[in-house]
Order: C-alpha cells, then sequence, then structure tokens
C-alpha cells in the first residue's frame, strides 16, 4: 500500500458539505488523507437528501447545484447518463441529488482507495494531544492532524410554551425530518409550529384527504416561490447597511423581478454582512430577517402550486401568532397562541403538534456531543450574533482565549456567523473549496 506522508483530515459529518471538502481535498493535494466520520447509515446525501419522496423537490433549479463551482455542467452531465429522471420546471427532487452525491463518493473511493477512509459512528469528543486531534467515535479513536465541523444545522429547539409532557408524548414531533407513518397514524387536525420551508415538506409529505393543517409562526409568512421561467438578471449592486440596502432593494424591484434582485443581493450578500457592524447585523436579524428568509429560500414552482391548492381548500391555513402554551388533554394536544398585535391567547386542540421552527439557534444548547465537547473543553466559542460557532475568514475556531485553534475548522451553516450565507449547495461548494486548499497547505 502507498505511503502518504501529507496531512490527515478527520471530517465530523458526511452531508454534502464534509463529502465535497472531502473530494475536494483528495483532488487539490495528491498526499492528503481524509476521514469522514458519519452516524447515520448513508455517506453522501445527508438529512436534506436521503428521501425518497417524490414530492421533495430541491429549492434551487438543477443548473445551479453543480458540486463544483469550476464545472457548471457537471450535474447536467450525470443526469443525461441515468436512465429515468424527469425535472418539473427545472427542479429535480431531492432523492436524485442524493443519487448525484452517492455517485461523487463511490467514484472518488475507487480513484483514491488509499486515500479515503469512512467511519461510521458518533463522534463524542475530540481532544488535542501534542500536535494531533483525538476523536473519540463510539469505542474507537481517530487521530488526525486537522479536524472539519460539517455538522449541517443543528436539531431543532423546541418552542417555548411546550410543556415536558408533551414532549414525551406521541401526538408531538420535535424533529420533522423523522416522521414515521405510525407516529402521525389517523391524526386528522395537525397544528405546524413554523410557516418556513420546514413546514411545507411537512404539509406536503402528511397531505391526506380530510386532514388539516394550521402553520403558526411569528409572522405568518410563507416562503415565495421560483418563478417557472428565470428572470432576466439584475444588473445593479448594492452598498451600505441594512436600511440603505432595503431602499435599494425596494427601488430595484420597480423595474426588476424581485427574484432577479434578491439573486443579485445573495450573490454580494458575504460581502455587505462582513463590512456590516454588529450593531447593524444585529439589527438585520431583529426586523429584515423574515423578509429576507421567505424571498431568499423560496419553493420550486410545482410546491408553489401545491400550496396555493391547500390554501385555497382550506386544507391549510397559515397563521401569524405567537405560540404561548401546549398541554396534554385526553391524549390530544391543547395549543394557545398569541395572534400577532393582539393581547388575548386563542385556544384549540390538535392530534398531533410538529416542530417546524427550524434549526437550534443557540449553539450552547445543542445536544451535540462533540459540539458540547468542544466548548467545554475551550476549544470554540458561540460567535457574538448566536448563529453558530465564532470562527475566522479561513473557517479557524476561535477558542474560549480569543485564539485561534490549531486545526480545528468549521463549515456550513455552524459558521453563518461570519458568513451568514452558509446553507445551500452554491454557497457550501465554494466554502468547501476554500476550506480544502487551506488544509491541503498544512504541513
Amino acid at each position: 500500500m502507498p505511503q502518504h506522508h501529507g496531512p490527515h483530515v478527520a471530517i465530523i459529518g458526511a452531508g454534502f458539505s464534509g463529502l465535497l471538502t472531502a473530494i475536494q481535498l483528495l483532488r487539490q493535494s495528491p498526499e492528503t488523507r481524509a476521514t469522514l466520520i458519519e452516524r447515520r447509515d448513508a455517506f453522501g446525501p445527508g438529512v436534506a437528501y436521503d428521501t425518497g419522496n417524490p414530492g421533495h423537490l430541491l429549492n434551487v433549479r438543477l443548473d445551479n447545484m453543480s458540486a463544483f463551482p469550476d464545472q457548471p455542467g457537471h450535474l447536467a452531465d450525470w443526469l443525461a447518463e441515468q436512465p429515468s429522471w424527469r425535472a418539473q420546471d427545472g427542479f429535480i427532487t431531492r432523492g436524485m441529488y442524493g443519487d448525484y452525491l452517492r455517485h461523487l463518493l463511490a467514484e472518488t473511493l475507487d480513484g483514491a482507495t488509499e486515500r479515503l477512509r469512512l467511519v461510521r459512528g458518533e463522534a463524542r469528543a475530540i481532544q488535542r494531544t501534542d500536535d494531533a486531534w483525538r476523536i473519540t467515535v463510539g469505542e474507537d479513536v481517530v487521530t488526525a492532524d486537522a479536524v472539519v465541523l460539517a455538522l449541517g444545522n443543528l436539531e431543532p429547539a423546541s418552542p417555548p410554551g411546550v410543556d415536558a409532557a408533551v414532549r414525551a408524548s406521541s401526538a408531538y414531533v420535535e424533529n420533522p425530518w423523522r416522521i414515521d407513518a405510525e407516529t402521525v397514524g389517523a391524526a386528522r387536525s395537525i397544528l405546524l409550529i413554523g410557516s418556513g420551508l420546514t413546514m411545507v415538506d411537512a404539509a406536503l409529505t402528511l397531505q391526506r384527504p380530510g386532514r388539516r393543517f394550521t402553520a403558526l409562526s411569528r409572522h405568518g409568512l410563507l416562503p415565495r416561490g421560483h418563478a417557472t421561467v428565470p428572470p432576466p438578471t439584475f444588473p445593479g449592486d448594492f452598498s451600505g447597511g441594512p436600511s440603505e440596502v432595503l431602499a435599494q432593494v425596494r427601488r430595484a424591484t420597480l423595474t426588476h423581478d424581485w427574484r432577479a434582485v434578491f439573486d443579485r443581493l445573495r450573490h454580494r450578500a458575504r460581502d455587505l454582512w462582513r463590512d456590516w457592524t454588529p450593531d447593524q447585523k444585529r439589527r438585520f436579524l431583529r426586523h429584515l430577517r423574515p423578509l429576507w428568509d421567505v424571498h431568499r429560500h423560496r419553493m420550486s414552482p410545482g410546491t408553489t402550486r401545491e400550496i396555493a391548492s391547500m390554501l385555497a381548500s382550506g386544507d391549510l391555513t397559515v397563521l401569524a401568532g405567537k405560540l404561548t402554551g401546549a398541554v396534554l388533554d385526553d391524549g390530544k394536544i391543547e395549543a394557545a397562541w398569541r395572534p400577532r398585535h393582539r393581547r388575548r391567547s386563542i385556544r384549540d386542540r390538535f392530534d398531533l403538534v410538529i416542530n417546524c421552527t427550524g434549526p437550534l439557534g443557540v449553539i450552547q444548547h445543542s445536544a451535540e456531543p462533540v459540539i458540547r465537547d468542544l466548548l467545554t473543553r475551550g476549544y470554540g466559542r458561540p460567535d457574538p450574533l448566536g448563529l453558530g460557532l465564532e470562527v475566522d475568514d479561513g473557517g479557524q475556531l476561535i477558542a474560549v482565549s480569543g485564539a485561534r485553534t490549531p486545526g480545528l475548522y468549521a463549515i456550513g451553516p455552524l459558521t453563518r456567523g461570519a458568513f451568514w450565507e452558509m446553507t445551500a449547495v452554491p454557497d457550501l461548494r465554494g466554502q468547501a473549496r476554500d476550506l480544502a486548499g487551506v488544509l491541503a497547505t498544512r504541513g
């Protein structure tokens, strides 16, 4: 077996971010070795793309979903070789994209068998010893020169007001990605807490004749839809703080399709975010984030049509308000919420309540063992905005002391405090390439 004397990088998490970091590492450095650590059975697709539901479509058109920034046609070329697939308005299923990622992994393993190792298990602890990292994975220990945290979105957070008895009940689903038919059973009235893309997925997955959904969120805003045909690009630019950018967006949408305007803004988002002061960032999060989210994170045209149909039929109702309590009552859940701009709460009973509020925002509350361990040891600290872990421009973790932690990096949503836009493939593939470039130069 060939001897490789380059750096060994352990990557915790083998979804899109982790897989692409490994692939880019092996591409950029012929000496580097990588170990992918994944607690789930599937290496490659992660939670987002490990689905066989034909109703789960990508939220980005396939022509912008290549895994490689420098090969925009890579996904389309792979699809052309597949015996059966179809796109709906330019959007393929998430399951098909998961197959694409599995193909990339198999191809990489075939071409670099000795340099890529797969370890199945949960990383529970991480410790720096001399010049190496020791990662405890079940009963085993993986030793590496550098570690990348590619954990994706953190687990969902239980909304305030949901008491312990409800959380322990089969009538409550904390993690919507783990819904099964047995849990849902014969439920006819379902409360979905949240009204974003996670809610949309849950409603479409569980839609049945006679079943009614109520979606409750602070602002009652639904994700907007992609256009059936991409609009002409917006040639303008944006600058200044959140208020100035908002004014520029409003002016631009008077003459251009708002989707094109937001697409351009998205390309500028990272630079704008970096230049904003901490106070400007907080003001954006407090006042403008809901508007950003619904325009930025869109539904495919087909999904938009299905949700519109559910709204028109009364199968789905979307409410603006704050959940104030949820208690068990004779096998059902009685939920109370206060409508937006009202003082008095409304109560109703539901057969099932599903938490669709999205990933945990406060990293100190994470139940993720490796996150809790590294925070306890002081290898990392929360970013000042509470969006994830504090990292430098290269993704290296900042320790409790304020110094960079040697050889410890993060990628993806954990780095939103530094980069803001780090959740979708077009952003993550560039971050994976850049991080691999940093890691490949380590001694």
